[in-house]
C-alpha cells in the first residue's frame, strides 16, 4: 500500500470520525475571537473568502451565520467529474459534521476568478478571510494590493498561512496529519529546506513570516499576527537547529500563521 493511499484511507476516516470538521471549526473560533468586534455586530457583513477551496467550510460557517459571502477560487468551476461528485459529498458531511444548514452549502455567490485581480468594485468588503492559500500565491504584494482596494476603509482581513517553513511547508508529506507528527519512512525532518530531495506537488512562493508581514503593512495596519498551531517540535534537534541556523525555532514550528490587519479607515492611499 502507498503512503499516498495510507494518507486517503486516514482522511476518508477522520472526515466521519469528525477529526477535520472539529479542526476547521477550531481554525474558526481563532478568526471569531479576533473579530468578534464586528463578527458578533447586529448587521450582516460583506465577506470574501478568499480562495475558498474545493471543500469550502468557511464558507459555510461564515454564510450560516448570516453573513453576505463571496468566495473566489480558480476551482470554482462546475463539473460533473467523478472528483468533483466525491468533494460534494466531502462538502455534505462537513456540512453534517459542523450541523450547519443545507443552506449554508449552495454557491450562488462562487466565483472562478484570479484572486491577483478580483472582479469586485473598490470599497466591497467588510472583511477578506483566507486559510492556507496565500503560501501558493506566487505574487503576493499584488494579491495583498488587491486586498486593500476591495476593503472598505476600516475593513479587516483575517488571514491564516500554511508557513513554508513548518516541517510540512512543503507540501509533499502526509496531507492526512494535522499537525504532521511523524515522517514517511527515509524522509528527513524539514527535507524541503535542507536537502530537497522530494518534489513540490503544487505552487508554493517559499515565504517567510517577515515577508509577509513586509507585504502587508505596505497597505494596511497590522493588528496582531501570532502562531495559531505548532507542529514539529519533537523533530527539531539541536543538529537540524544549528544547520537551519537562518530561521528561528517559531519558524520551524509554525504551522498555522495569523495575521489580522485593518485597511486604515480614513481610505488613504496605500504605501506603493
Amino acid at each position: 500500500m502507498t503512503q499516498y493511499t495510507t494518507d486517503y484511507i486516514r482522511y476518508t476516516w477522520q472526515m466521519i470520525n469528525g477529526f477535520r470538521a472539529e479542526h476547521e471549526k477550531s481554525l474558526a473560533n481563532f478568526r471569531q475571537r479576533d473579530l468578534s468586534h464586528i463578527l458578533n455586530g447586529a448587521r450582516s457583513l460583506q465577506i470574501l473568502d478568499l480562495a475558498n477551496g474545493r471543500l469550502r467550510p468557511q464558507f459555510a460557517i461564515l454564510k450560516s451565520a448570516g453573513h453576505q459571502i463571496y468566495g473566489i477560487d480558480f476551482i470554482n468551476r462546475p463539473t460533473t467529474s467523478p472528483t468533483n461528485i466525491a468533494y460534494g459529498v466531502a462538502r455534505q458531511m462537513y456540512r453534517w459534521k459542523l450541523q450547519l444548514p443545507q443552506s449554508a452549502m449552495t454557491d450562488d455567490k462562487l466565483l472562478c476568478g484570479d484572486v491577483g485581480i478580483l472582479p469586485f468594485k473598490d470599497d466591497s468588503f467588510d472583511l477578506i478571510t483566507s486559510i492556507a492559500a496565500f503560501e501558493h500565491f506566487l505574487d503576493v504584494s499584488s494579491v495583498v494590493k488587491e486586498l486593500y482596494r476591495v476593503l472598505k476603509p476600516g475593513g479587516m482581513v483575517w488571514a491564516c498561512i500554511h508557513l513554508f517553513t513548518a516541517p510540512s511547508g512543503g507540501h509533499n508529506l502526509s496531507f492526512a496529519q494535522l499537525p504532521l507528527r511523524t515522517l514517511p519512512k527515509g524522509v528527513e525532518p524539514w527535507d524541503h529546506l535542507r536537502q530537497r530531495r522530494l518534489p513540490f506537488h503544487v505552487p508554493l512562493n517559499e515565504w517567510r513570516k517577515a515577508q509577509y508581514i513586509a507585504a502587508f503593512q505596505h497597505h494596511f495596519e497590522i493588528l496582531n499576527d501570532y502562531c495559531a498551531l505548532r507542529e514539529g517540535e519533537h523533530l527539531l534537534t539541536p543538529a537540524i537547529e544549528k544547520e537551519l541556523g537562518q530561521y528561528t525555532r517559531d519558524e520551524l514550528t509554525c504551522w498555522a500563521y495569523v495575521i489580522v490587519a485593518r485597511k486604515p479607515a480614513d481610505g488613504g492611499a496605500s504605501v506603493e
